[in-house]
């Protein structure tokens, strides 16, 4: 069967790609009538700045404005679409593609598929969580259609999710050195250093558990051999 992609649909790139340099395009020509307003109030922070911009209003200064306003639309719209998950679904693996780095999942390591809210979750023969990543463009319906196609094993929820439980400093339940790992995480998840999130969750997997997140609350729970 062909292969199929997940992730932004054409009209998600689209609209992205055009309404982010329109948007720029609409500050850069904003921007100087703002500043003009800005400056007929009694006070306002920031004022030579301020006065910057508003004599910018007319020839080439608007000009730049405008241009310097669509340039950076443009990054942006590169930056969104860039960094957003693509996933690619065939019979014999599947291919995540997110930023620079490209990854690949044998299907033969695969034993669930599911959403868990806006994250696409693969769990291997131990339940870890061989991708947790969000996944954007995409409903539930089509995700599971995709999956379903191609024979992987779909389900509708987790089916270990009874098994997490809250997890706290200096957890009884827990090795001391899971608990070590959970509570550099909490920081890196406070921090909202989503990368070091990501390499800490490894890190627990490998010492035999596995973990999910609620804002900055981590859940864990223990691997489950199928």
């Amino acid at each position: 069967m062909a292969e199929h992609d997940l992730g932004l649909t054409r009209a998600d790139r689209w609209l992205i790609w055009v309404g982010f340099p329109l948007v720029g395009l609409a500050a850069g020509w904003g921007l100087p009538v703002l500043a003009r307003w800005l400056l007929r109030l009694p006070w306002v922070p920031f004022s030579g700045p301020v006065r910057l911009v508003a004599a910018l209003d007319g020839g080439f200064g608007r000009v730049a404005l405008i241009g310097a306003g669509l340039l950076l639309g443009l990054v942006f719209a590169f930056l969104a679409v860039h960094e957003t998950l693509r996933v690619t679904v065939a019979d014999a693996e599947l291919r995540l593609r997110l930023g620079d780095t490209t990854r690949t999942v044998p299907r033969g390591a695969v034993t669930a598929v599911f959403v868990d809210g806006r994250h696409l979750v693969v769990l291997d023969r131990e339940s870890r969580q061989v991708v947790r990543e969000r996944l954007e463009g995409a409903g539930n319906a089509r995700v599971g259609r995709t999956f379903r196609a191609h024979g992987y094993p779909w389900l509708e929820r987790d089916p270990y999710a009874d098994l997490f439980r809250r997890w706290v400093p200096d957890l009884p339940d827990l090795p001391g050195s899971v608990n070590a790992v959970l509570a550099a995480r909490a920081v890196a998840l406070t921090n909202k250093s989503l990368t070091d999130a990501a390499e800490l969750r490894d890190e627990v997997q490998k010492l035999g558990y596995t973990v999910r997140d609620d804002g900055t609350t981590q859940h864990w729970r223990p691997l489950v051999r199928s």
